[in-house]
C-alpha cells in the first residue's frame, strides 16, 4: 500500500516552458459533476453507462506533513483505515466487500506518498455503493485506532519495509534516492523510521489523524454506473458532518526541488543489473498545461524526445553495438521538468556506447533529423491518437486522481482529440530541429554513470569528460533514409470462401486452406484494436537444454534480421509507423506469435505477419552481438545473492533434464547460431501445428476473408512440438543460505505431486481454492501474527502437465524464524480445514467478476481464448463462467485442499542474513 514513486503522473503531464502564449483554456470533461459542501469537502461524480463503479478518496496528507517525531504516521493511518473503523471493525472491511467479488490488492487498496493518501475501491456494481460511502466516511473521522490494533500493525509495516527495501533494488531507484539527496523528499520517506514506528501509540496517531484528516483536505471521486442524484444526496448526507477547521477547500501543494538541481555523477547499481548511463536535461520550472496551445507544446516535447530516442537506438543497431535498451523519459523531480536519456549496456562496452551516443547527439544538435525521420515520427503519432481517450471507469478514475494532483479534473475527450489533430497539422520539421538544438545546446545537462556493484569507479571522471568533449564538437551529418516498404501481397489467394461454424458468443471457427484451424471473436472494443495470436503446444517443454538457452537469444535475432529483401531497420520502422506490434514468445508448455494493431490497419498487419513468417532470414552478425549481450547479462545476474538463491532453489527441485531447471552461464556460452536456427525452425518456421485466434471489431465475414487471404496459404508443414512431462526430484530436500544482504529471512516451502489431467471445472475449482487459502494464509501471517506484509500462497497445476505445485512464502524478521517454524503444522492444518459457504461464495464472486472483466479487455481475452482452446478447456467458461462455477460446491473445494500437503514431495529453502549483516 506504500509507494515511493509517482512516475505516471509526472511522465504524462510535465512540460518545460516557463512562458507560453495564452489560448483557449483546457475544458473539463462536461460529464463531471463537482460540488463543495459547506465544510470544504469536495466530490466529483462521473456517471458511465454500465455497472462497474470506481471510487477514490483523496486526502492531502503525506510524509511531508509529518513532524520529526511523526515520521511514517500518514502511512500508518492509511493502514489503520483497513484495520478498524466505526462501522467496519477488525479488518471486516475486506470481508464486507468480498461478498461482491472485491479482492484486496487489485480492488481495495491505498497508497501514501509524500503529500497525498489515496484510497481505492473498485465495485462490480452499485449494490454495495452505500456501504462504500459509509466506509469512506469512516476514514474521515471514524478510525478506531485501538492500542492493540496499533501494536499489531507495527510488525506489518516493518514487513512492508522488508518487502520494499531490498539491497538489489533497481539502479533507477538508487539513482532516484541520490537525486533527491538533501531535499525534503530524501528525508521524508513515507514508510517512516524504525524509531518513530516502534514508538507509535494510539494517542499520538489519533492526534496526527485529527489534525490532518479534515473535510477541506479530502475529495471523493466516483465513476461508473450509478444514479447521480441519489448518490449526490447520500454523499451530502454522510459527509456534511465531517469535521473541519477551515471551510475553504485546500489545494494540493507540491514542494519543488531546487531549480538548479542536477543528477549525481556516479552511482552503484545493485548486483545482477546492467551498467547504464543517464543524461539528464533540466528544462527548468514545471508548469502543467492549462491551455490548448500549452498542450500542443507538451506534445511537441514528446515528439522531440521520440526523435532523440529513435536516432540513438537505430544508430546503436546500425553499428552493431550491443545494448540492453535505450529510452527517454521524465524523472521524478517535483517542480522541475527533468528529461532524461537512458541507455543500459554491458560493462565492457561502456566507452564505446558513451562515444557513440555523444556523437549521435552532436549530430542531432547540428544537423537535426532527416525528412525521413520526421515523416516516420509523424506517422507514429498519427497511429496512436486514439489512445488519448479514456473510456473505462477505472481509466477515468485513475486519470482524475492524477489530474487532481495538480488541482484539476480530466479534459474533455473530444476537445483533446481535436487539439491533437490540430497538433498533427501544426508540428513541423524546422520547429523540431530548433527544439533539439535547444535541448542539446542551451539547457543544463549532467551525466550519471551507473556501475555494477564491485566494479571499479576508476576512469569514471575521464569517461564523463570525454563524453562532453565529444558532445561539444561539431556533429557529423548522418543520412538517415527509410526505404519505402512495399510488402508484396500473397502469391496465392483463396479461391473460395470457407464455411464457418458459429460457436455462439460471436465466436466463429473454420479451417483455412492450409488446414490450419482459425477462431475469430467479434468484439466492439472501444479501443478499436485488433489482436492476433498464433498458438501451439510445445514451448520450453519441447526443447533440450541448449535449445532453451537459444530462445533467450532468438527474440532479438528475429527483430534484427532482414525480412526477404527488406532491411531489418526498414521493416521495423514500417511496423512502428503503422502501430503494428509483433512478438514471438515461448512459455513452459506452449509458444506463440502475438500481434496487435489498430483495426483500420489490420489487413496490412496480417500481411506483415505473413511476410515475416515466410521470409525472415536469421542474421549471424545479430546472433553474435545478442549472444555477447545475453552472456554478459547472465554473468552479472550471477553476482546477485537473490538470483543465486533462486537458481539453487530450482536446482533443488528440478533435475538438469527438466525444462524448469536453471540455466547456467556455460549453457548460454555454448549456444551456436545453428542452435538458434534450429529452435526457430522447430517453433516458428511456418504455421504447422499452430491454431490462429483473432479478436477484432471487424464483422465475421470481413475478418474471415482477411485472415484467409493473409494466413490461409502460409506453409503448415512444421511437425507438432510435443511437450515433455515435467520431472522433479523425488526426494524431499532443504536448502539453507546465509547470503541475504539485509536483516531479514526469506522462507519458501514447495510441495509437488502428480495429479490427474484437469478439465474446466477443475481449473475453476483450483482458482477458487487458491482465493480461499490465500485469504486464510494472509489472515494467519499478517492480520493475526504480523509475520509478513505480503504472505504468498499458491497451488497450481500447469496446463497439460499433470503436476500440482503448492508454494508458501514468508519474508520475516530473523528473530521470529523459530516462532514461525513451530507454527507450520498448525498453519497447514488451518489451510486445509473444510471450506465454509461464505468462503466458497466470496471466491465464486471474485472469479466470476475477474472473468467478466476479461471480456471487456480484448488484449487479454484473445490470450485466454487461445489458452482455453489449446488445452481443450473449451471457451464456454470464458463467456458463461457462472454455469461452471455453480457446479463447484464447498465439498469440492475442501477435497482439493485436503490433498495439498499429503503424498507430496516437499522442498524447503531458507535465505538468512549474511553474517556481516548488522542487527537493528
Amino acid at each position: 500500500m506504500f509507494a515511493r514513486l509517482i512516475g505516471p503522473i509526472l511522465i504524462l503531464f510535465i512540460v518545460g516552458c516557463s512562458s507560453l502564449p495564452t489560448s483557449t483554456p483546457i475544458a473539463v470533461d462536461p460529464n463531471w459533476t463537482s460540488d463543495t459542501l459547506p465544510n470544504g469537502f469536495q466530490y466529483h461524480l462521473y456517471p458511465i453507462e454500465g455497472t462497474e463503479v470506481e471510487m477514490r478518496l483523496i486526502v492531502n496528507v503525506g510524509s511531508l506533513q509529518e513532524q520529526e517525531s511523526q515520521r511514517g504516521y500518514a502511512h500508518f493511518i492509511e493502514h489503520m483505515a483497513f484495520n478498524g473503523t466505526e462501522h467496519f471493525p477488525d479488518n471486516s472491511v475486506f470481508q464486507e466487500f468480498a461478498t461482491v467479488g472485491v479482492q484486496f490488492g487489485p480492488d481495495i487498496n491505498a497508497i501514501t506518498d509524500y503529500s497525498r493518501t489515496v484510497y481505492k475501491l473498485s465495485l462490480p456494481d452499485d449494490g454495495k455503493l452505500s456501504d462504500a460511502i459509509k466506509w469512506f466516511r469512516d476514514i474521515g473521522d471514524g478510525l478506531t485506532l485501538r492500542e492493540d490494533q496499533v501494536t499489531g500493525e507495527i510488525d506489518v509495516i516493518f514487513g512492508e519495509w522488508r518487502f520494499d527495501n531490498r539491497a538489489d533494488a533497481s539502479w533507477q531507484l538508487k539513482l532516484y534516492d541520490t537525486l533527491l539527496e538533501n531535499s525534503p523528499y530524501a528525508e521524508r520517506d513515507p514508510i517512516g523510521t524504525e524509531a518513530t514506528l516502534l514508538a507509535a501509540n494510539s494517542d499520538d496517531l489519533r492526534a496526527f489523524y485529527d489534525t490532518w484528516y479534515q473535510a477541506n483536505r479530502i475529495q471523493l471521486v466516483v465513476v461508473g454506473g450509478f444514479d447521480e442524484k441519489t448518490l449526490a444526496a447520500e454523499i451530502e448526507t454522510q459527509f456534511s458532518s465531517l469535521r473541519t477547521e477551515d471551510d475553504r477547500p485546500e489545494h494540493h501543494e507540491i514542494v519543488p526541488l531546487d531549480k538548479d538541481y542536477r543528477y549525481p555523477l556516479t552511482v552503484f547499481a545493485p548486483q545482477g543489473q546492467s551498467s547504464a548511463l543517464v543524461l539528464s536535461i533540466n528544462e527548468g520550472g514545471y508548469i502543467p498545461p492549462k491551455t490548448l496551445s500549452q498542450q500542443r507544446e507538451m506534445w511537441t516535447e514528446w515528439f522531440v524526445l521520440d526523435a532523440i530516442e529513435q536516432r540513438l537506438t537505430e544508430q546503436l543497431d546500425r553499428r552493431s553495438i550491443a545494448h540492453n535498451g535505450l529510452y527517454s523519459s521524465y524523472a521524478f523531480a517535483p517542480g522541475l521538468s527533468l528529461f532524461e536519456i537512458v541507455a543500459e549496456f554491458n560493462a565492457q562496452d561502456r566507452a564505446e556506447v558513451l562515444d557513440a551516443i555523444a556523437g549521435d547527439l552532436a549530430s542531432l544538435r547540428d544537423n537535426g533529423i532527416t525528412d525521413s525521420e520526421f515523416a516516420s515520427l509523424l506517422e507514429r503519432f498519427e497511429s496512436w491518437g486514439y489512445l488519448l481517450d479514456d473510456y473505462l471507469p477505472i481509466e477515468v478514475a485513475e486519470s482524475a486522481s492524477e489530474e487532481l494532483y495538480y488541482n484539476a479534473l480530466p479534459q474533455d475527450g473530444q476537445q483533446r482529440l481535436e487539439n491533437f489533430e490540430q497538433f498533427l497539422t501544426e508540428v513541423n520539421h524546422e520547429d523540431i530541429d530548433q527544439r533539439i538544438r535547444e535541448y542539446l545546446t542551451v539547457l543544463p545537462k549532467s551525466l550519471s554513470l551507473i556501475y555494477v556493484k564491485n566494479e571499479s569507479l576508476a576512469g569514471a571522471e575521464r569517461l564523463k569528460s570525454q563524453f562532453f568533449a565529444k558532445l561539444a564538437k561539431a556533429g557529423d551529418a548522418v543520412d538517415v533514409e527509410y526505404s519505402d516498404v512495399n510488402i508484396p501481397q500473397p502469391a496465392i489467394l483463396p479461391t473460395r470462401k470457407p464455411t464457418t461454424k458459429s460457436l455462439g458468443n460471436e465466436l466463429y471457427t473454420w479451417t483455412m486452406p492450409n488446414n490450419v484451424k482459425a477462431l475469430f471473436h467479434h468484439m466492439d472494443d472501444l479501443s478499436l484494436t485488433s489482436h492476433v495470436v498464433l498458438q501451439a503446444r510445445g514451448g520450453f517443454a519441447s526443447l533440450n537444454r541448449s535449445e532453451r538457452a537459444a530462445v533467450d537469444i532468438l527474440y532479438e535475432v528475429i527483430r534484427g534480421s532482414d525480412v526477404g529483401d527488406i532491411d531489418a531497420l526498414d521493416f521495423n520502422h514500417y511496423l512502428n509507423a503503422n502501430g503494428i506490434a509483433i512478438e514471438p514468445a515461448v512459455y513452459g508448455r506452449s509458444h506463440n506469435i502475438s500481434m496487435s494493431v489498430q483495426s483500420e490497419n489490420l489487413p496490412d498487419a496480417l500481411n506483415a505477419l505473413r511476410f515475416l513468417i515466410e521470409n525472415v532470414s536469421l542474421d549471424q552478425a545479430i546472433f553474435d552481438r545478442e549472444k555477447e549481450r545475453v552472456v554478459s547479462r547472465v554473468k552479472a545476474m550471477n553476482t546477485s545473492p537473490y538470483d543465486a538463491f533462486e537458481r539453487a532453489q530450482l536446482g533443488m527441485i528440478y533435475p538438469p533434464q527438466s525444462y524448469d531447471s536453471p540455466l547456467t552461464v556455460a549453457d548460454y556460452q555454448d549456444v551456436t547460431f545453428t542452435d538458434v536456427k534450429r529452435v526457430y525452425d522447430k517453433l516458428f518456421r511456418d504455421l504447422g501445428a499452430f491454431n490462429v485466434y483473432v479478436i477484432s471489431d471487424y464483422s465475421a465475414d470481413a475478418a474471415t476473408d482477411q485472415i484467409n487471404v493473409y494466413l490461409g496459404n502460409i506453409k503448415a508443414t512444421r511437425p507438432a512440438t510435443l511437450p515433455k512431462t515435467l520431472t522433479f526430484n523425488q526426494q524431499s530436500d532443504e536448502l539453507k543460505k546465509y547470503t541475504s544482504p539485509e536483516d531479514r529471512t526469506y522462507i519458501e516451502i514447495v510441495d509437488v505431486s502428480r495429479v490427474p489431467q484437469r478439465d474446466i471445472k477443475t481449473i475453476f475449482a483450483e482458482d477458487m481454492m487458491n482465493r480461499v487459502l490465500q485469504a486464510r494464509y494472509t489472515k494467519i501471517m499478517r492480520e493475526k501474527n504480523g509475520f509478513d506484509y505480503d504472505p504468498y500462497f499458491a497451488s497450481w497445476s500447469r496446463d497439460g502437465d499433470g503436476v500440482v505445485t503448492t508454494t508458501l512464502t514468508a519474508l520475516i524478521s530473523p528473530d521470529r524464524e523459530q516462532e514461525l517454524e513451530n507454527m507450520w503444522p498448525d498453519i497447514r492444518k488451518t489451510l486445509v480445514q473444510p471450506v465454509t459457504k461464505q468462503e466458497r461464495d466470496n471466491a465464486a464472486r471474485q472469479l466470476e467478476r475477474d472473468i467478466m472483466n476479461l471480456n471487456s479487455d480484448s488484449h487479454h481475452l484473445v490470450g485466454a481464448i487461445a489458452r482455453y482452446d489449446t488445452w481443450g478447456y473449451g471457451t464456454d467458461g470464458l463467456f458463461y463462467p457462472a454455469t461452471v462455477i455453480r457446479g463447484i460446491d464447498r465439498q469440492h473445494l475442501s477435497q482439493l485442499s485436503k490433498g495439498l500437503f499429503t503424498g507430496t514431495v516437499r522442498y524447503k529453502s531458507v535465505m538468512r542474513p549474511a553474517p556481516s549483516t548488522p542487527s537493528p
